[in-house]
């Protein structure tokens, strides 16, 4: 009898034991707000946004709010503005998305795009198809010739690729996983004066424009059997770079002026001198936002909603002309004549984090795309994947 009756005083005293350590525990729910957001602030941004904001409607709101995201935007840049431009009002995500772009591309530099295409002097576009792992040894790749002239510029849309070049052509061009094939070619011939230095795409109205050594734009619609939709004279001199949305083409000429062309009126809107002592040589166009780099390794940054006005102008410690950028939400790229890509944050001011460095002499252009940074030098191609091993 002794025996059973301890048996069932152990039962009882291993149930009040279970019962204290349940009582013991505490979920993460049950945690004061403090508490749960020291937690958070050793998790990356896009698991807090997009796995723990998810599980329940206590943490989104706890996540909601949007002094976290800047206060963790804050840590990454201090002491600088972010962004440059105030967000539209409208825009709820903007800074819990933004957030999880500032950090990734802060991991990414400091620390999968397959196809690569390039165009040259030769006449010709090459496909790469990149290395996907660091013990792959060959690039496949595959040349296309259709050009009597230089190659300048090239732009995709609707999976489609544009080239332009010296000999005043357009061609159209459809892109595979292994090679280019010839579709199409427009001819915009004017005089032996009139190559095509650069082209742009806009996937909305489905056109392209090309600017000219002989100061003209021209606007395009590969679908139609004549292609020219419109055509003016932007410049007093060269066309260097042409940028489009739906509503506006800016172009850039070494007269050293912007011009902006509303695409709706179908008149010039305005035309800005960046500057007397520096042309512009590269440009961008993100959201509401154009970004131009010069001659003079300067960055103007123009406010389309203030009629274009230049809000921001900043040196870089680039040393020759910036031949190239790209903004994400997270980063600022540059990449200049002297041999290195700069990589900055996107804030007042920009603050540098990484200078990558050119092995092949100065760097005539820049491409960023699907996290994949190509830039193009004396005859060669260079290309830089950041590291990935961080689940961002």
């Amino acid at each position: 009898m002794s025996n059973t009756v301890d048996d069932k005083d152990n039962d009882i005293s291993s149930k009040d034991n279970s019962q204290d350590e349940l009582c013991d525990r505490i979920t993460l729910q049950e945690l004061p707000i403090e508490i749960f957001l020291h937690i958070c602030s050793f998790l990356d941004a896009s698991t807090l946004v997009h796995r723990l904001g998810m599980t329940c409607k206590q943490f989104y709101n706890i996540l909601h709010d949007d002094s976290l995201w800047k206060a963790r935007i804050s840590r990454v840049w201090p002491n600088s503005r972010f962004p440059i431009l105030p967000p539209d009002e409208n825009d709820k995500l903007f800074w819990k998305l933004s957030c999880v772009a500032v950090e990734r591309q802060s991991y990414l530099w400091r620390n999968s795009g397959q196809i690569c295409i390039s165009s040259g002097r030769d006449r010709s576009l090459i496909c790469w198809r990149l290395k996907s792992a660091e013990h792959e040894e060959k690039i496949q790749m595959h040349q296309s010739f259709g050009h009597d002239g230089w190659i300048r510029d090239i732009t995709l849309m609707h999976n489609k690729l544009y080239s332009c070049s010296w000999d005043q052509r357009v061609i159209e061009w459809g892109v595979s996983n292994v090679d280019i094939n010839f579709v199409n070619k427009i001819e915009l011939f004017r005089d032996k004066t009139s190559a095509l230095l650069c082209i742009a795409s806009n996937p909305e109205l489905n056109l392209l424009a090309t600017g000219s050594f002989t100061k003209t734009i021209s606007v395009l619609d590969p679908r139609k059997q004549s292609p020219l939709v419109n055509e003016y004279q932007a410049h007093q001199g060269p066309v260097l770079k042409v940028k489009m949305n739906s509503q506006y083409i800016v172009s850039a000429s070494e007269d050293k002026r912007i011009t902006i062309w509303d695409q709706r009126a179908q008149k010039i809107l305005k035309k800005i001198m960046i500057s007397k002592e520096s042309f512009p040589m590269s440009m961008f166009m993100y959201k509401d936002t154009v970004y131009i780099g010069d001659s003079a390794a300067n960055i103007h940054i123009l406010d389309i909603y203030k009629e274009f006005d230049i809000i921001r102008t900043y040196e870089t410690e680039h040393t020759k002309g910036i031949t190239g950028i790209h903004v994400t939400p997270g980063s600022i790229l540059t990449s200049s004549l002297d041999s290195t890509v700069r990589i900055s944050s996107p804030t007042d001011p920009p603050r540098q984090f990484t200078i990558l460095q050119s092995r092949h002499g100065d760097i005539a252009g820049m491409e960023y795309q699907n996290e994949v940074l190509a830039v193009c030098g004396d005859s060669a191609i260079q290309i830089w994947r950041p590291t990935t091993e961080h689940a961002c």
